[in-house]
């Protein structure tokens, strides 16, 4: 029996046999996109958001699967903070810990309490900014401004929450599949119609392959939304560690077996390849997988059968390997966002927000 998200994939890229079941869901992804679209109106319509005393940046997507928004969102909180701001971070949790929280590396347990994209963004931004997680997002936007008092709070995978208030909308788009694939889910990738990049503030198409534009996407894009600035970025390999923290000077020099649990794992394949790696092979598991000592043994076992000499996986995995045995010698490739386009802009849109809200509670503070 086929996985769902492989079942799910050959469905919307309309491949081979699958072509039928992917045209005879498509009315069932119209009524979906309908759906959507009356939801966004309601909740945008009137008072029915949350609106905290501080501005919210939005970092979402209109497509389901892996489209680099958690790289961005870290991008974009290091860039702030950079600024000497103070910045939380707010994504959901879908791990055991349904509470919100503050996110605490404290101890290897965390791998069950909290998913992977939640355990990168506090790595990554230990000492920078707070990240707060939980089942709502409102609820956690809520935790992080009572216990920070940030100057920003920033949704990871904020586009479709809408019970929560948004200052700037950032929409990223993959630069592989900028409209989604077959359509509206079920059918296609697509949580709303394409339409919907109108209500983008700013528009970000992420990565981009070595030596080729996107400029064609951004002609695309104007369709729906020409008002938008427009950033680019390229995914860019800046080295080589092990799960454990040790860092390598150089590629090695022999074979690997890759393997990943993330959206679109072909993205993980291209990014070893372009950086010089000789690859055995590609094992790929469930976006958002929680591996086991049983999944560890079987990858080495697989990787002395093909012929390589390590095994390598992604960041987003490597937080998901904490405590379990024999993972401390698995490699892990690290990657930053080479950014350009339209950040002058989107800064300014950043700072103007926060000045905004700082003289708006100044002279809420006066009146009282």
């Amino acid at each position: 029996m086929k996985r769902p998200d492989k079942l799910f994939g050959k469905i919307a890229s309309r491949e081979g046999g699958y072509a039928w079941a992917g045209w005879f869901l498509m009315p069932f992804g119209w009524i979906y996109g309908l759906l959507a679209s009356f939801r966004r109106r309601w909740y945008e319509s009137g008072r029915r958001q949350i609106k905290l005393p501080v501005p919210v940046i939005s970092v979402g997507n209109i497509e389901v699967g892996g489209t680099g928004k958690t790289p961005v969102t870290i991008w974009l909180a290091n860039r702030i903070a950079g600024m000497g701001y103070n910045v939380s971070v707010v994504a959901r949790n879908f791990g055991q810990r349904t509470r919100a929280c503050r996110v605490r590396l404290d101890n290897d347990e965390v791998r069950y309490n909290f998913t992977d994209e939640v355990l990168l963004l506090a790595e990554s931004l230990l000492g920078r900014s707070s990240v707060y997680a939980g089942k709502l997002k409102s609820e956690a936007a809520l935790k992080a401004y009572r216990g920070e008092k940030p100057d920003i709070i920033i949704v990871d995978d904020g586009f479709q929450h809408l019970q929560l208030h948004r200052d700037i909308e950032l929409v990223v788009l993959d630069f592989a599949s900028p409209f989604g694939q077959g359509g509206i889910l079920p059918s296609g990738t697509l949580r709303e119609f394409p339409t919907v990049i109108s209500r983008a503030d700013h528009i970000w198409i992420n990565r981009i392959p070595p030596g080729m534009s996107a400029e064609w996407i951004r002609r695309r894009v104007s369709d729906y939304n020409w008002k938008a600035p427009v950033l680019f970025s390229r995914v860019k390999h800046t080295g080589v560690r092990y799960v454990n923290g040790k860092t390598l000077p150089d590629i090695p020099r022999k074979t690997v077996l890759a393997f990943c649990g993330i959206g679109k794992p072909e993205s993980f394949r291209n990014s070893l390849e372009e950086a010089g790696f000789r690859l055995e092979g590609l094992e790929v598991f469930p976006d958002h997988h929680i591996y086991s000592k049983e999944d560890i043994d079987r990858l080495w076992d697989i990787m002395e059968g093909t012929g390589g000499s390590a095994l390598i996986t992604t960041a987003k995995d490597a937080v998901k390997l904490y405590g379990i045995p024999g993972t401390e010698d698995i490699l892990v490739q690290t990657m930053n966002l080479d950014v350009e386009g339209a950040v002058p802009e989107l800064m300014n849109d950043i700072q103007n927000s926060i000045d905004t809200y700082r003289k708006r509670n100044l002279k809420t503070e006066i009146h009282e």
